[in-house]
């Protein structure tokens, strides 16, 4: 079965929203567009619509994922990419996906708009949230269409070995995507499986530019997929969806992944130091491996710890309610003296 098959009989159909770009240089009468920009001069240029899609920075990605250009799809941020593939691939009422908690949370978000089922295998936590490849495959059907596989996991950190995504993606051929979220990979020691693509036509891979490349409030990221379903996410994908100051600034940091590796070889070598000696804190129980730029912490009474950090005005990511992480909370690593704050105001606690 080929990927459009596998995609909603309407999106199939689909007649994408074109637009007959102007000549460089043209008068142009085409695009109902005010004819000066007005108010900041630094907004020179906004009263004319960006390209309907960005072909020069869709260009820079391909080379930087190792892909070709029309592997890539970019987006809103890769939580667009998300939302694409649910609404593109799954029908309300019928179809389903399968994720892996701890997990992203939107992913069963955005399911539920689209009203699609989800079916969760969890990971193992005293495998350091190991994915149980077997059962993930065995716990697919035909109404399976998507996959979702973080590696490195939010909030966990793990990261799932390329032997076991080949093995999911290969069993479920012809039958479901299988979409790897990448959105910290730049901080692991495994490699991307994006240039995989290009073999694996039910694979996806989900990258984005808020994390390692410092662009969280611009929103950008990237689909990374065959073809055929790019095509697909592309007829879905709103016109005109980046303004013209996200394409400029994704441009620049792209020019710039010099300064980026040297940020993300700090951050790695902080994650670990942060890591010792959030282990050696007495309030704390476990403090898992990560090859992300966060850490995953048990701690003997979160509610306790929340409250001092609280007073001393810093914030993590508790999972307070949720039961496969209990007393667990999710912390960013940050620059080397918020950390020794934050080690400090925890190490004035004990169980």
């Amino acid at each position: 079965m080929s990927i459009a098959e596998l995609a909603r009989p309407e999106i199939r159909a689909l007649q994408p929203y074109e637009v007959t770009p102007a000549p460089n240089g043209a008068v142009r009468l085409n695009a109902n567009e005010a004819p000066e920009a007005t108010g900041n001069g630094s907004l020179t240029g906004l009263n004319r619509y960006p390209a309907l899609r960005p072909t020069g920075l869709t260009a820079r990605l391909a080379d930087f994922y190792g892909v070709a250009t029309q592997n890539v799809l970019v987006t809103r941020g890769s939580s667009e990419g998300i939302d694409l593939l649910i609404r593109t691939f799954c029908r309300p009422g019928q179809d389903r996906v399968l994720v892996t908690p701890p997990a992203f949370s939107l992913y069963e978000i955005y399911a539920s708009v689209q009203g699609a089922g989800t079916v969760a295998i969890p990971l193992d936590a005293d495998r350091d949230f190991a994915l149980d490849t077997q059962a993930v495959i065995d716990a697919c059907d035909d109404r399976t269409k998507l996959i979702f596989l973080c590696s490195p996991n939010n909030p966990a950190g793990s990261v799932i070995p390329r032997e076991d995504i080949l093995r999911v993606v290969e069993a479920r051929a012809g039958k479901s995507l299988v979409v790897i979220d990448e959105a910290y990979v730049e901080y692991s020691n495994t490699d991307s499986v994006a240039p995989l693509v290009d073999g694996h036509d039910n694979l996806v891979v989900l990258r984005t530019l808020s994390k390692a490349l410092a662009l969280a409030g611009a929103r950008c990221g990237a689909v990374v997929a065959s073809p055929g379903a790019i095509r697909l996410l592309d007829g879905v994908l709103a016109p005109y969806a980046l303004s013209a100051p996200v394409i400029d600034s994704a441009e620049l940091a792209l020019s710039r992944w010099a300064e980026a590796e040297k940020q993300i070889r700090a951050t790695v070598a902080e994650r670990e130091r942060l890591r010792a000696g959030l282990a050696a804190c007495k309030a704390v129980r476990r403090v898992w491996p990560s090859e992300a730029n966060f850490l995953l912490v048990r701690f003997c009474d979160l509610a306790a710890v929340e409250r001092r950090l609280q007073r001393a005005q810093i914030a993590i990511r508790s999972y307070v309610g949720d039961a496969s992480l209990g007393d667990c909370a999710r912390i960013t690593v940050a620059s080397a003296q918020d950390n020794d704050r934050l080690l400090q105001t925890i190490g004035e606690l004990t169980c």
